[in-house]
């Protein structure tokens, strides 16, 4: 080939070169270069969406798809939830009960009429002679008032000779009484009240028996006399530890009452020495063994009325009587787990005298703060009672017994003693 030759081709090549380069610029021009929009003619009406087959039910548990939920036939149809509007402010705690100036917490008592006594509760009796040598009497005559017990205390300020006087004085006082009237007798000393008359009386009236004596577990004097022969063998069985009669809390109908102590002064006669040294209880123990009373005359055996404190470890009389294990709080009340009964009247005879401030320490008027406040403990010394033959304030005769009271506990009282005596 010949150099002319060579030469005509590469310049034949080149021109096709820039031939196809020219092309392609032209090309990309055109496509970058905006089109006219066409005309727009009117939009039909819109057709309803064909109907969607349904989905199986394996496409609804898939949780891979995040907006699966937003397709969802269901989703598509629910309206649309309001939004929430803020949750209510919390409500404020319930506030104490606030007591009544007249709850009975606040209110000082006086002795009630007879015949109002008589109706609604009953009449309590009981026979001292002076305050004893420490606290005890002051803090037996509190626990009446707390709970708004009318109790009149017999013999105060008579010269002390015997048990005789306490039997005499109490036969005098019933004696006076209506004779459906409900009298309540306990001593002085050793006792604690733990209910109101009114509950003391309906009690009372649930055992459906005239006269109802206290039981105990020990059998005494009787136990001295032949090493337990007649408590073995005379005293009636007993469905509890609670065998034997205590002449120190009895509660019944003052006609039924009067014939009952009235039989226990003829048998000891009514003058001498003999009659002041005489043993009340022993002669009640021996009237009631004999069945001179029959179904009138009756013991407390499940401590619905009244729970004795004193224990008896002697298996020949009654196995393992001690009352204080028995006792348990329950519901801010003392409850005996033996009997099952919540007593209203404590008698701390015997050895039991060492559980008395260990029982009046769980006692609601010592448990709950309103209780222990000024305005409560002034209208317990402004309450007056009858003693003997006068009326007098309970602070005239404890002067110093809630002088330096202490408060011990913040817990409250609670409505039902706030406004009115749990009966």
């Amino acid at each position: 080939m010949g150099s002319r030759t060579y030469i005509a081709l590469l310049g034949a090549a080149a021109i096709v070169i820039l031939l196809q380069s020219w092309s392609l610029s032209s090309h990309v021009h055109h496509l970058n270069k905006p089109e006219r929009p066409a005309p727009v003619a009117a939009a039909p009406p819109p057709r309803p969406p064909p109907a969607e087959a349904p989905r199986p039910a394996a496409a609804a548990a898939d949780n891979s798809n995040l907006f699966a939920s937003l397709r969802s036939d269901d989703a598509a149809a629910a309206p649309r939830s309001p939004p929430r509007s803020p949750p209510p402010p919390p409500a404020p705690p319930a506030e104490a009960p606030v007591p009544r100036a007249d709850a009975p917490l606040f209110r000082a008592n006086a002795p009630r009429d007879e015949a109002e006594t008589c109706a609604t509760g009953v009449v309590a009796l009981t026979y001292a002679s002076h305050r004893g040598k420490d606290e005890r009497f002051c803090r037996s005559v509190e626990s009446a008032v707390r709970n708004g017990v009318d109790l009149r205390v017999l013999g105060w300020g008579v010269k002390w000779e015997g048990l005789s006087q306490k039997l005499a004085a109490a036969l005098a006082a019933v004696d006076a009484l209506p004779a459906d009237c409900v009298v309540l007798f306990t001593d002085a000393y050793d006792v604690l009240f733990a209910a109101s008359g009114a509950r003391m009386r309906r009690d009372f009236l649930a055992l459906d028996q005239p006269l109802v004596f206290a039981g105990e577990c020990g059998c005494w004097p009787q136990v001295q006399r032949d090493r337990g022969k007649t408590c073995r063998d005379l005293y009636p069985k007993s469905p509890t530890p609670y065998r034997y009669l205590n002449s120190g809390a009895w509660m019944g109908r003052a006609g039924v009452a009067a014939r009952f102590l009235r039989r226990l002064v003829d048998t000891a006669g009514a003058e001498g020495a003999a009659f002041h040294k005489l043993n009340d209880q022993e002669l009640a123990a021996e009237l009631y063994f004999s069945g001179e009373f029959g179904p009138e005359l009756g013991l407390d055996h499940y401590a619905r009325l009244f729970q004795c404190m004193h224990g008896v470890r002697d298996t020949t009389l009654v196995p393992d009587c001690d009352p204080w294990p028995d006792l348990k709080e329950r519901d801010g009340t003392l409850t005996n787990t033996r009997t099952e009964s919540v007593p209203a009247v404590y008698h701390f005879n015997g050895g039991g005298k060492r559980h008395h401030l260990k029982v009046e320490a769980m006692m609601w008027w010592k448990t709950c703060s309103e209780a222990q406040s000024p305005e409560a403990r002034a209208a317990v010394e402004a309450t007056t009672l009858r003693f003997h033959e006068s009326t007098v304030a309970f602070a005239d005769v404890c002067p110093r017994h809630l002088a330096d009271y202490a408060p011990k506990s913040t817990k409250p009282c609670g409505d039902a003693l706030l406004r009115g005596l749990v009966a």
